[in-house]
């Protein structure tokens, strides 16, 4: 029952993703932390009997997506002409790929899992 919890992060993901298409750079970060934290109770709230590498990499995901959220505010900065680094665009958009097609790629397996 706390997957359903998933179903939203995902939709707040599409519209950061389409907010920052369409230039708004401060929506996709408020949409963008709303489902960090969405995907963090619903990992904080997860069941005992799950095995411990579930919580492993839910916790190693939860980390590159919260470093990911610390360079998009660099880069926001860096947009706005408070930053020192013309690179950390560059570095937010990398980190945010790899850490998209990581979640894919855990979603994936999860759901592919053996289930008892």
């Amino acid at each position: 029952m706390l997957d359903l919890l998933l179903i939203p992060a995902a939709l707040l993901v599409l519209l950061a993703v389409r907010a920052v298409r369409r230039g708004d750079h401060r929506l996709h970060g408020h949409l963008m932390t709303m489902a960090f934290t969405v995907v963090a109770v619903r990992l904080v709230l997860r069941p005992t009997a799950f095995p411990p590498w579930h919580l492993e990499t839910g916790l190693a995901l939860l980390g590159l997506a919260g470093g990911t959220l610390v360079l998009g505010h660099l880069s926001l900065a860096w947009r706005e002409g408070r930053g020192w680094n013309p690179a950390i665009p560059r570095i937010h958009r990398a980190c945010g790929t790899l850490t998209l097609l990581l979640t894919a790629l855990a979603t994936l397996l999860w759901l592919a899992r053996a289930r008892p």
